[in-house]
C-alpha cells in the first residue's frame, strides 16, 4: 500500500543517495505493514544474510 503513494518510486530510487552505508533495499511484493508476519521465512533469510555480512 505505502509503495502505491505518489513518489514513493523516486524515494525508493534515492535510498542509497540519502541513507549513509546503506548496503542494500529488500521489499517483498504484495507484503504489507507486518512483514515478520506475513513474510518471516523470507525476512529472516534477510536479516541473517546482513548479519552475515557485518560479523
Amino acid at each position: 500500500m505505502v509503495l502505491a503513494f505518489q513518489g514513493m518510486d523516486s524515494a525508493i530510487a534515492a535510498l542509497p543517495r540519502n541513507v549513509p552505508l546503506l548496503q542494500q533495499t529488500v521489499l517483498f511484493p504484495g507484503c504489507g505493514h507486518w512483514t515478520q508476519q506475513e513474510r518471516p521465512n523470507e525476512l529472516n533469510a534477510a536479516l541473517l544474510g546482513f548479519l552475515k555480512t557485518i560479523a
